[in-house]
C-alpha cells in the first residue's frame, strides 16, 4: 500500500445523469462521442469525450553519466518542434512495459537492463480517458539492429544531464506532459519523497489493458448503459 492516507471522496460523487451517448467518430487511434446529461443541480448539457485506443507510455532513460535520452520531433497539432523522452502508444495486446521497451528500441535504438515504474497520470482528464504509464530505465545498451523509426517520423536524438533537463521543465522549454511528469517525479524522489505506487496500480504497468480495464476504457463497449 501507499504510505499516504487516502484522499476523501464525497458520497454520491457523480453529479451527472446520462440521458444518451452517441458515437461521432472513430479512427485506428481515437474515438469521439457526445453524451447528453442532466446535472443534479438542474443543468442540461452535452459532454464530448475523446477515447484513446492505445495506452500512453514513456520512459525516462538514464545513461551511466546521469544523462537523459531525449527525442526531438515536429509535433503536428502544436505546429512546433518538441524535445521529449521516448514515448508512444501501447497496443491492446501489449503491457505498458512491453510497449515502451519496443518504443525505446524503435526511437532511440536502445535497450535497458533495469526497468521500474515511475509515475502514472491522466494527461487531459476533462476531455479524454487517456492513461499514462511512465518508467525509469537504467543500464542502457545499443539495441541489435539499431533504431527503426516509422516512415512518417523524423527523429533526432540527444542526451542531456538530468539536472539540466529539470531546469528546462521549469523554464517551459519542455512542455510534453509525459516528459514533464517523469522528470519532476524523479526529481521529487531524489529530493526525498518516499511514497510508492499502490501495488494494484503498479501491477498495471506489467499487464495488458484487457487485464485491467479502466472504467473510462470499458465505457466504449457499454454506451447504452447508464
Amino acid at each position: 500500500m501507499s504510505d499516504l492516507p487516502p484522499l476523501p471522496s464525497p458520497p454520491d460523487s457523480n453529479p451527472y445523469r446520462v440521458l444518451s451517448r452517441t458515437g461521432l467518430y472513430e479512427s485506428p487511434w481515437i474515438r469521439l462521442r457526445e453524451d447528453r446529461f442532466e446535472h443534479r443541480n438542474g443543468a442540461h448539457g452535452r459532454y464530448s469525450v475523446c477515447g484513446f485506443k492505445h495506452t500512453a507510455c514513456g520512459v525516462l532513460a538514464l545513461d551511466a553519466e546521469d544523462r537523459v535520452v531525449l527525442v526531438g520531433q515536429w509535433r503536428y497539432p502544436l505546429e512546433a518542434y518538441s524535445w521529449e523522452i521516448p514515448e508512444g502508444g501501447g497496443q491492446e495486446t501489449e503491457s505498458p512495459l512491453a510497449a515502451i521497451q519496443r518504443e525505446l528500441r524503435e526511437e532511440a535504438g536502445l535497450v535497458a537492463g533495469v526497468w521500474e515504474p515511475l509515475a502514472f497520470c491522466h494527461n487531459s482528464n476533462s476531455v479524454t480517458n487517456e492513461e499514462t504509464f511512465l518508467f525509469l530505465a537504467h543500464n542502457l545498451a545499443e539495441a541489435p539492429g539499431g533504431s527503426a523509426a516509422e516512415p512518417d517520423e523524423e527523429l533526432v536524438l540527444r542526451r542531456e544531464p538530468f539536472d539540466q533537463c529539470v531546469a528546462r521543465v521549469l523554464a517551459g522549454e519542455f512542455s510534453d506532459a509525459l516528459t514533464v511528469v517523469a522528470l519532476l517525479a524523479l526529481q521529487a524522489r531524489r529530493a526525498g519523497a518516499r511514497s510508492t505506487l499502490d501495488p494494484a496500480l503498479a501491477e498495471r504497468f506489467f499487464q495488458t489493458p484487457a487485464q485491467h480495464p479502466s472504467l473510462g476504457r470499458a465505457r466504449w463497449s457499454k454506451l447504452e448503459e447508464p
